[in-house]
């Protein structure tokens, strides 16, 4: 499915989650729950706020990026549609890179809609669509896109499916960069 000027696209919410109502060329209408409730949301859109160019372009990138490593075209909007809204509404993550585990000075830059993987200290994955590669604090945004990646089981501290991760850019890799290279990186 292509989401194009001519389609109705609109911001709502639905049961207290950010939703977005579409209308295909078709006639088609579908309702795409975010993963967002209202608390969530730092900025929220006007019920029936139609998705702007700016949102369009930015589901564009990710799209892109989602799109190489996922084949599911369903499952792809979804995740591209929880990006935007990610980007767009949500409050934005304090800084974890402490958690992460960070190149040694490589020449790596990341690009919005980038699909790259940070590791957690005790090297566990998680696989990220960029959502920002530098904020106002030098940080990159990320939005997770597994359904999981614990940092600390004993605090019970993770992200779950979804959520701003925001992090110093060394801690970014390419996609699964480091699963066959445990020596290749120092910690933050």
């Amino acid at each position: 499915m292509v989401i194009n000027p001519q389609n109705d696209c609109t911001w709502t919410f639905q049961n207290g989650i950010l939703s977005i109502n579409l209308t295909t060329d078709e006639g088609k209408s579908y309702l795409f729950k975010t993963h967002f409730s209202v608390d969530d949301l730092y900025m929220k859109p006007e019920v029936n706020a139609s998705f702007t160019i700016k949102e369009g372009e930015l589901l564009t990138y990710y799209l892109e990026g989602i799109n190489k490593i996922l084949k599911d075209e369903g499952s792809a909007l979804d995740l591209g549609i929880n990006a935007v809204a990610c980007e767009q509404y949500t409050k934005p993550a304090i800084p974890t890179s402490r958690y992460f585990i960070m190149g040694s000075q490589r020449e790596y830059e990341v690009l919005e809609g980038d699909v790259v993987s940070v590791y957690t200290n005790e090297f566990k994955c998680g696989d990220c669509v960029v959502l920002e590669p530098r904020d106002a604090d030098g940080l990159t945004r990320l939005m997770l896109l597994n359904r999981e990646l614990l940092l600390d089981v004993k605090q019970h501290r993770g992200y779950s499916l979804g959520q701003m991760i925001r992090v110093d850019p060394e801690c970014v890799f390419e996609f699964r960069e480091l699963n066959n290279r445990r020596n290749s990186h120092k910690y933050a």
